[in-house]
């Protein structure tokens, strides 16, 4: 058996689809990395330069929702005068989004692994069935809520991109908006190449209100 897998493993190295995969891996990383340059350069720049506090936070992740708000919360105020709170609603979404989501792959993890040792030394598929059920119905049940959360973040999410579109390119904003909910690859691309424009906001006095 041994054998038979160190045959496989050379078979796969010479063939070229070990290369393949390396350099298509490579492709995706890189890009997914130019993305996020984009993205964190263009919520910086406009942070930074319309006196929103910790403009820093565009780099990291997770908590760069945080900015995203302040800026919609910031051009909500300054143009329309409400005071909103997508900041805080979108960074409280995000980490639950997180927790849930971490919850639910622990628990994939515990049902397939109890799965796994049943079906190994225990044939019985009454027995698999009682081994796996309880993490399966903890599975199960992080579903629904799971969804609930990330379609809440996404509704508020889309919200604060269309105020940071319209403080910045207010003829374009509908459709900069779409495009970044049909084709989530062009949002960074919007963000960074209008991060200097500030069409949709007031003439700056000394500053803007700080968020």
């Amino acid at each position: 058996m041994f054998y038979d897998f160190t045959y496989f493993l050379e078979e796969y190295l010479d063939s070229g689809v070990f290369l393949l995969n390396l350099v298509s891996n490579s492709i995706g990383s890189l890009w997914g990395i130019g993305m996020y340059v984009l993205t964190a350069l263009g919520l910086y720049t406009i942070a930074k330069r319309r006196s929103i506090n910790k403009a820093w936070l565009a780099w990291v992740p997770v908590v760069n929702c945080w900015l995203i708000g302040c800026i919609s919360d910031q051009y909500r105020y300054v143009v329309r005068g409400e005071v909103k709170s997508k900041r805080k609603s979108l960074l409280i979404l995000t980490v639950v989004q997180l927790v849930l989501g971490i919850a639910l792959l622990s628990a994939g993890i515990v049902t397939g692994v109890s799965a796994a040792n049943s079906a190994i030394f225990d044939a019985s598929w009454g027995r698999i069935m009682d081994s796996i059920l309880v993490p399966l119905i903890v599975t199960l049940s992080l579903l629904l809520p799971l969804a609930g959360v990330a379609i809440a973040k996404a509704i508020i999410y889309y919200m604060a991109m269309y105020d940071l579109y319209t403080s910045c390119a207010p003829e374009n904003n509908v459709l900069f908006l779409v495009l970044s909910i049909i084709f989530r690859v062009t949002e960074p691309f919007f963000i960074f190449f209008n991060r200097n424009n500030d069409k949709g906001m007031p003439p700056r006095r000394a500053t803007y209100q700080e968020v």
